[in-house]
């Protein structure tokens, strides 16, 4: 039977921080201005944190007898799919909302879902597996990236909304005039002139045909001397020659399967404190690379030097730690200021506020001072509260103002005694814990070595977050790796169940127990097996 009055049914995707209500209100108002009936409803998840954000609108043009709209999507009868978000676009698709037929507007940049930020590694989803449901299921795909389309306009990527909004009013599933939404938005008050130029870039782009079906940006794979050449470039004439002697020298006395790691880690080191810092980042390599020759196991020939390559990488992370001076370095360089006002588009000579939010606590305070004056202000610190430094110190600093500027260079500035620093001092001497794992383990075992090294990439984030990240590391080191050696003397597969706990410790902070409990649940089947 076929149905008449029928209205457009339109589910919107985004998450939260996106500004997907802005976008619904455009769209409502300007169906409205446009004479349609229209009404909309919104599911919220956790705004500004990246949780799911549905809009469901239904709309139809004005006729003698109004339709009776729904309240909510029903799988198979959404017209139109709109997403802001793409892994909500796979969220839709999955759901079996998109009917035959159905037209979607896709933005393929990746905000992430809270879903993908929790995990600590691996938690985004693939693009691809996305794209491919779109394509098959959708009749008329437009997946483009928003945040290019409207930047490379001149226009701040903040407008993007506006150009998702333009082609949908101009797909086959409305057809309408542009005038109605551009009204909307300038109701709006919101960034009017960027807006309904992005508006109309979305909106002519679907009318002309120029709007991309298929735009993902992609990162290219760099072999080590694309990277050395970008990195040299990024370093000040003096610290380039330097960072090229030092990565000569590293190649000369390393194997070259180590060509990539020592290009991005030389660079690091040197802009985190200086060539002489990567000197002993070198021969701290040179020398775990001579124990990993002499590991059993040690394979034939030595460009195939896992233990090495995993204590290469991860010593230079580790080395390169953010404390206070590193994150104002990071926050004050001229490269993001003009990154900012690339995706803003902010003209020469226009004014602009960089606010940043700080929440630093007093261990990443006191631990820029040297070690005696630290240990005074810590002392004192748990005298007055017991949870000293565990206080929370909020802060705004307009960075790109004259005073927050000078006081984060100043900050910034610091990181020239951050060798005789508290915090390095600590550093040094968990850095030292763990590599003394590494060999002593190295001595069983190239396997047992490797997993060693390798744990230390369960150590992210700062303050509290990393505080129990190093935990997990010491349990991994201390109770997982002899489980693992007693798996190896039963004939277990050492480096799968080794893999597997790391996989589990290195996906959140505090679980290294729970990784340490698939290896003793390894070893007991081990047991009963025999």
């Amino acid at each position: 039977m076929t149905q008449t009055n029928r209205s457009v049914r339109v589910l919107i995707g985004t998450v939260g921080g996106q500004g997907g209500g802005l976008l619904c209100d455009w769209f409502i108002r300007g169906l409205l201005h446009a004479g349609w009936n229209a009404q909309s409803i919104g599911l919220l998840g956790l705004s500004q944190r990246a949780g799911s954000v549905i809009y469901y609108v239904e709309a139809a043009a004005e006729a003698q007898i109004a339709p009776l709209f729904s309240s909510y999507a029903v799988p198979g009868d959404v017209d139109l799919v709109l997403s802001q978000e793409f892994l909500e676009l796979g969220r839709i698709l999955q759901g079996g909302f998109a009917r035959e037929g159905c037209t979607i507007v896709a933005n393929t940049y990746r905000y992430l879902g809270t879903l993908e930020k929790m995990p600590a590694e691996g938690g985004i989803y693939p693009t691809g597996v996305i794209k491919r449901a779109a394509e098959e299921l959708a009749s008329d795909s437009y997946l483009f990236h928003a945040q290019d389309l409207v930047v490379e306009a001149g226009l701040s990527h903040l407008s993007s909304n506006a150009a998702l909004l333009g082609a949908t009013v101009a797909s086959k599933s409305f057809n309408l005039p542009a005038e109605p939404f551009e009204r909307a938005i300038r109701e709006s008050e919101v960034s009017v002139a960027d807006n309904i130029k992005a508006f109309n870039l979305g909106y002519q782009g679907m009318k002309n045909g120029s709007l991309p079906r298929s735009q993902f940006r992609e990162t290219p794979i760099l072999d080590w001397e694309q990277i050395a050449a970008d990195r040299q470039e990024k370093l000040s004439p003096r610290q380039a020659g330097e960072y090229r002697s030092l990565l000569n020298e590293a190649q000369s006395r390393l194997p070259t399967a180590l060509n990539r790691t020592l290009a991005e880690a030389l660079y690091r080191l040197i802009d985190f404190q200086h060539p002489a810092y990567a000197r002993s980042y070198i021969d701290r390599v040179v020398a775990m690379h001579a124990v990993e020759q002499q590991a059993p196991g040690a394979a034939d020939p030595t460009d195939t030097i896992p233990l090495t390559s995993a204590y290469a990488r991860w010593l230079a992370e580790w080395l390169t730690y953010e404390d206070g001076p590193r994150v104002a370095q990071l926050k004050t360089r001229k490269s993001r200021f003009a990154q900012i006002r690339k995706e803003h588009g902010v003209k020469p000579g226009d004014a602009y506020l960089v606010e940043d939010f700080l929440a630093p606590d007093p261990p990443q305070l006191y631990g820029m001072l040297p070690v005696p004056m630290a240990q005074l202000v810590r002392s004192l610190g748990h005298r007055w509260r017991a949870d000293f430094d565990s206080i929370s110190i909020p802060m705004r600093v307009a960075t790109s103002r004259v005073w927050g500027y000078y006081t984060m260079r100043m900050t910034a500035g610091m990181r020239r005694f951050r060798l005789s620093s508290y915090r390095h001092q600590q550093e040094l001497i968990l850095i030292d814990r763990w590599e003394s794992a590494v060999k002593r383990w190295a001595g069983q075992s190239v396997v047992l070595g490797t997993l060693a090294a390798e744990a230390a990439r369960v150590i992210k984030g700062y303050g509290h977050v990393r505080d129990k990240a190093l935990t997990d590391l010491w349990i991994f080191l201390d109770e997982g790796l002899p489980l693992l050696n007693t798996l190896a003397e039963r004939g277990g597969d050492v480096a799968a169940a080794g893999e597997t706990a790391l996989a589990t410790i290195a996906a959140e902070a505090g679980k290294g127990s729970a990784g340490v409990d698939s290896l003793r649940k390894a070893v007991a089947e081990t047991e009963t097996a025999a």
